[in-house]
């Protein structure tokens, strides 16, 4: 058996080799905050409180009958995002062409998201999905009946660990949608942020030009902390086993090459998260490599013909089954 001070020491040599081939410790200058979402100019909109247009418990505050029954969607982003990851999903939900009904989308901005780096690195797993179960609330407030979630990466963690607890009783969701949800990190140092990742600092994510506007360039071990803590909490949960509440009904669409969820964490979703009649729930695995495949635009390289019917495929089941009356 390894003792643990020979384990730490061996980790900590490891991942500063590896630091010194992979990792850089990026800093955001006066010239990168004219367009990074690390600096101090560049904010997701929808952390303005004023913007009415990103929840629909604001942009309907006072909905008419009509309004209420139709189906809303909270779409909730992950670790670093912003709401840019469920934009095209609502151009898409919120089409007026559609034949078969409209569904509203109200994107939501994680709790220390979308801001500067210094409120993002000050955050915790908590906070981030404060703003979650805030929305679910104002829509139930104000009457709506017909509320469902869809989520990515670490919003779906973030779901689930509120799932669990059974928070949502009071008005069950009709569909809980997730995409690429991570519950295994597919980087496998990430379990040992909380050891030697005061000595790395930031685990930068350089992305392209346009997902800097809309991730977060740095990762401050401080958040990496928090990331792995939250899903070995959900990991705990799904290994306990626990039900949907009833007349909820769940589907998760999950990347095959996923360089940020490891799959092996749909396997443990199917086990550990059942309907409420103790039956699975339904499992999509897609051939392929990106993480947050429902996310195509902003990318570099140019996603692939392959890449966008698999977009189209997800989006117009996931529209169909909320629109679809049981």
């Amino acid at each position: 058996m390894i003792r643990r001070k020979s384990f730490i020491a061996w980790a900590g040599g490891l991942l500063l080799a590896l630091s010194a081939c992979q990792l850089v410790d990026v800093e955001c200058d006066q010239e990168c905050q004219e367009f990074w979402l690390d600096g101090a100019t560049v904010n997701d909109p929808c952390s303005e409180p004023g913007n009415k247009d990103c929840l629909v418990s604001h942009r309907f505050g006072n909905p008419d009958n009509g309004q209420k029954a139709n189906p809303v969607i909270i779409a909730v982003h992950g670790f670093t995002a912003s709401t840019y990851e469920w934009e095209e999903f609502r151009h898409y939900a919120e089409d007026s062409s559609h034949d078969s009904g409209s569904v509203n989308v109200s994107l939501v901005l994680l709790g220390g998201h979308g801001l500067d780096i210094d409120v993002f690195r000050s955050s915790s797993s908590a906070e981030w999905g404060k703003p979650i179960v805030e929305e679910y609330d104002s829509l139930r407030a104000l009457g709506y009946q017909d509320i469902n979630f869809a989520c990515v990466s670490t919003g779906c963690a973030l779901l689930m660990d509120y799932l669990k607890r059974g928070y949502f009783h009071q008005q069950v969701p009709r569909w809980v949608f997730m995409v690429d949800p991570i519950v295994v990190p597919s980087a496998k140092l990430l379990a040992l942020a909380n050891i030697v990742g005061p000595i790395l600092g930031n685990s930068p994510n350089p992305g392209s030009d346009s997902e800097k506007a809309h991730w977060y360039t740095n990762r401050p071990q401080e958040t990496l902390q928090e990331l792995y803590s939250l899903i070995n909490k959900v990991k705990n949960e799904l290994e306990e086993g626990f039900k949907l509440p009833k007349g909820t009904r769940a589907k998760i669409y999950k990347s095959k090459q996923d360089e940020s969820a490891d799959p092996v964490g749909a396997l443990l979703i199917y086990k550990g998260m059942r309907k409420y009649d103790g039956s699975h729930i339904e499992v999509e695995m897609e051939d392929s490599h990106l993480h947050v495949m429902t996310r195509l635009q902003g990318r570099e390289p140019t996603p692939t013909q392959s890449d966008t019917l698999m977009q189209a495929k997800i989006f117009d089941q996931m529209f169909q089954f909320t629109v679809s009356k049981p």
